[in-house]
């Protein structure tokens, strides 16, 4: 399975003259695993996060507490963290 990380979409009018940088999303062409974000410009805090998705076999964790300086940090926590659990999800024997 590969795990790719695409930019996500610059949003359109109005809301484009606000917005920062954008974040990425972790996918394997259908099911979404992670999220990087960075925080809005009014917001005290400062550095990027990401998100582990529900949507997946990877349990859900938000990091918006633990920011990092950089997109680049945060997308290689995030998928070692997802490759872990995937690797935990397939070597685990299956219930009968």
């Amino acid at each position: 399975m590969a795990l790719r990380w695409k930019k996500n979409p610059m949003p359109t009018g109005l809301a484009r003259v606000v917005c920062g940088p954008q974040g990425s999303t972790l996918r394997d062409g259908e099911v979404r695993y992670a999220s990087t974000g960075t925080f809005h410009f009014r917001d005290t805090r400062k550095g990027w996060y990401w998100v582990a998705s529900c949507e997946s076999v990877v349990p859900h964790r938000n990091t918006c507490n633990e920011p990092v300086p950089d997109e680049a940090t945060a997308k290689a926590a995030a998928l070692a963290y997802v490759r872990e659990h995937l690797k935990r999800a397939t070597t685990q024997p299956k219930e009968s």
